[in-house]
């Protein structure tokens, strides 16, 4: 972090995406993208705190968290005990609450999305595929948060992996680098991709978040305890939480603002 606000001034922000397959509505499946905001310092004080929380477990192979495998006691999370699973769920949502600013979800009804590009072919190539589009609206709206504080930007670190959506996510990106006034407005200093743990263990809280939300819907009984220690993530939190539903509206929106902002996607 020192690196990266060597003035000790901006935000850092985290963000990565969750596809529920199962589906968070009863109608439709949802692709969601949503992160974090940071002070540096508070960033900082998050790695390392979550770093040392894990740092026992790592004789089991557990080097970073994942909230669907520990879960659901997959991979390397089988070799944890219910009550040490529960408790990484309940340290995250306690390190969550002592260092987050913000969190924001960005949600789109995958057959909504499809509906729309059929109907609009000129327009989706503009907008981009439900990754871009979402993420473009969590930068908005953590740019209008972060703006109301006064004149500041905010460095962007992506979940590494999934090719295409990194690819995009660099086009557009670098795209608003290079257009002032865009960058101006979206508080953009500069973007990366890490993967989880390593040098980003915030991402592991975007992670928790996407699927804490979507874990709102389903019985917490069919995941023991872990829905309901990470429902904690938003009741009575000290953290503002925020869920954009992004509608055809939206995604037309975005795609003339590309447009018209020479933020090109095709």
């Amino acid at each position: 972090m020192k690196q990266t606000f060597p003035d000790g001034k901006g935000w850092f922000c985290v963000i990565q995406s969750f596809c529920d397959e199962s589906g968070t509505h009863a109608d439709a499946p949802v692709f969601c993208v949503g992160g974090y905001l940071f002070s540096p310092e508070k960033a900082t004080l998050f790695h390392d705190k979550w770093r040392e929380v894990l740092r026992p477990l790592r004789p089991k192979g557990i080097t970073h968290f994942h909230a669907t495998h520990c879960g659901a006691k997959k991979r390397e999370f089988k070799n944890l005990s219910d009550p040490e699973r529960s408790a990484l769920f309940r340290s995250l949502v306690d390190l969550i609450h002592e260092t987050a600013e913000i969190g924001v979800i960005a949600e789109i009804k995958r057959d909504e999305y499809g509906e729309w590009v059929k109907a609009n072919p000129r327009f989706a190539r503009k907008a981009g595929s439900e990754f871009a589009i979402a993420c473009m609206q969590c930068l908005v709206y953590f740019a209008k948060w972060v703006g109301d504080l006064g004149e500041t930007e905010i460095v962007y670190k992506f979940e590494s992996g999934d090719k295409p959506n990194m690819d995009e996510v660099s086009a557009l990106l670098n795209a608003v680098s290079s257009n002032p006034p865009v960058k101006e407005a979206l508080r953009f200093r500069e973007y990366g991709f890490s993967p989880k743990g390593a040098t980003a263990h915030q991402l592991e809280a975007a992670d928790l978040l996407l699927w804490a939300h979507q874990k709102l819907h389903v019985d917490h009984k069919a995941y023991p305890d872990y829905v309901k220690i990470s429902r904690r993530l938003f009741y009575k939190s000290p953290v503002i939480h925020r869920v954009l539903s992004l509608t055809p509206l939206t995604m037309t929106f975005q795609a003339l603002y590309n447009e018209s902002h020479g933020l090109p996607l095709e």
